[in-house]
């Protein structure tokens, strides 16, 4: 069993490290990450902290050839974590960063098939950004998470988000998560509350028979945009400025 709950940080995984079948030749090649996918162009966040070392296209001859958008992050054990083939890059060389910071947007920049994220970790962090020294990114996350919680007492790794009131009808209903200026709403909660229809098949959830691009796990819940959901439902959103309004139009 993975000693990571991808699910949580709302991702599913496509490629684990290791050996696979190269998607561009069909020959077997050597993994140096695990690929994981999410929206595309949803936020990415920092899994650990650390100082950012690389934010940009990565070049031939770096140790980020075919790589794309990348920002590398070196952690306070001198370990290089790389997030490969963003859409978009939002910090920049020099940045100290926090967990669940967040650090661009998944894309498919580079030598990508799809949109998705290829976070790889690498043992140390020069020359060439510790290119040929990676290691398996699930093994050590897992052990980072443990230390940190245990040494510093931290939560499990989740993206920061902050709580905002929600309205339906004018009157208070619970609690919305604002994450990088998008509010996520608990989704069978809020679609019981307002009829609607919900469907999980898998890793899909359907609202209404219409199957929702961008939910998110948290702490085991499914959440998503309010505004998503909003487009399955009868219903308008409105941002009062301390509080998201939800309103029934019949």
């Amino acid at each position: 069993m993975d000693k990571i709950d991808w699910n949580n940080y709302g991702f599913r995984v496509t490629s684990p490290y290791g050996w696979r079948n190269d998607p561009f030749t069909g020959s077997k090649s050597w993994h140096t990450g695990i690929d994981l996918v999410k929206s595309h162009q949803a936020p990415i966040y920092a899994f650990t902290a650390g100082v950012v070392v690389h934010a940009k296209m990565g070049q031939p001859g770096t140790g980020f050839g075919g790589f794309g958008n990348v920002v590398a992050v070196k952690d306070a054990s001198g370990h290089l974590h790389c997030y490969a083939h963003l859409d978009s890059i939002t910090v920049k060389v020099g940045d100290k960063i926090s967990q669940g910071q967040e650090i661009g947007r998944q894309g498919t920049t580079g030598r990508s098939t799809g949109s998705h994220l290829h976070y790889e970790v690498r043992s140390v962090s020069s020359p060439s950004f510790g290119f040929g020294k990676d290691i398996n990114p699930v093994d050590y996350l897992a052990t980072c998470t443990t230390h940190a919680q245990q040494e510093e007492n931290k939560e499990p790794l989740t993206p920061k988000y902050k709580k905002v009131p929600v309205l339906v009808n004018g009157k208070a209903h619970g609690e919305g998560l604002l994450l990088s200026g998008i509010t996520y709403i608990p989704l069978r909660e809020y679609c019981n509350r307002l009829g609607g229809s919900i469907s999980i098949q898998g890793k899909e959830v359907y609202v209404n028979h219409k199957k929702v691009s961008d939910p998110l796990m948290i702490n085991g819940s499914t959440y998503v945009p309010v505004r998503t959901l909003a487009k399955y439902m009868d219903v308008t959103v409105n941002w009062t400025g301390k509080e998201v309004a939800i309103t029934t139009k019949t």
